[in-house]
């Protein structure tokens, strides 16, 4: 008898663990409408290039940090013809990094590893591209090394942002994927 207490216990406790685990990596993912391509996801706002207003509006919200995934050239073009983002997020007192990924060259393991680096802490962060897409792709994969979650669950969160396969668009739904190392 003891030992089937024993059991239940354990096993009651084990479950509670896995949907604490598990509730977590089901967050919902939040959708600004009006701003573009905004979304929040935990403690992470991940975005197209913010405007001026946008990055007013972050900081209210308790932005700490700024993650700029665009190129040098990509940053001059938009400064040359909106404002200096760097010098704006210092001037708010916002810690600023540009961490470029130009096209999908800097797609590996090395780059996703500095993206990760930026993410150790806890505070709230704004981490953009031109569009959102670079920010989705990095994301999850920083989802799924750093965080655990299984790619059909970092997927899950990146189609509520900017993920998505033409193929499942043609086929109307989704694709169970699967990821081996």
């Amino acid at each position: 008898m003891k030992l089937s207490t024993l059991l239940f216990v354990f096993s009651f406790a084990a479950f509670q663990a896995f949907a604490q685990v598990h509730e977590a990596k089901t967050d919902t993912v939040e959708v600004f409408q009006d701003f573009k391509n905004l979304y929040r996801y935990q403690n992470f706002y991940l975005s197209g290039q913010p405007t001026y207003e946008t990055l007013l509006w972050l900081k209210e919200k308790g932005i700490r940090t700024v993650i700029n995934l665009r190129t040098e050239k990509e940053n001059s073009e938009f400064a040359s013809s909106a404002f200096n983002e760097e010098n704006l997020a210092r001037k708010l007192g916002i810690t600023y990094h540009n961490f470029p990924i130009d096209g999908t060259k800097d797609y590996n393991p090395e780059k996703l590893k500095g993206f990760s680096d930026l993410l150790t802490s806890n505070e709230i962060i704004l981490i953009h591209c031109a569009s959102a897409m670079r920010v989705t792709d990095f994301f999850m994969a920083y989802l799924i090394t750093k965080e655990g979650y299984t790619l059909n669950e970092a997927t899950a969160v990146g189609r509520k942002l900017r993920f998505s396969l033409s193929l499942e668009k043609l086929l109307g739904a989704e694709i169970d994927l699967l990821f081996k190392e």
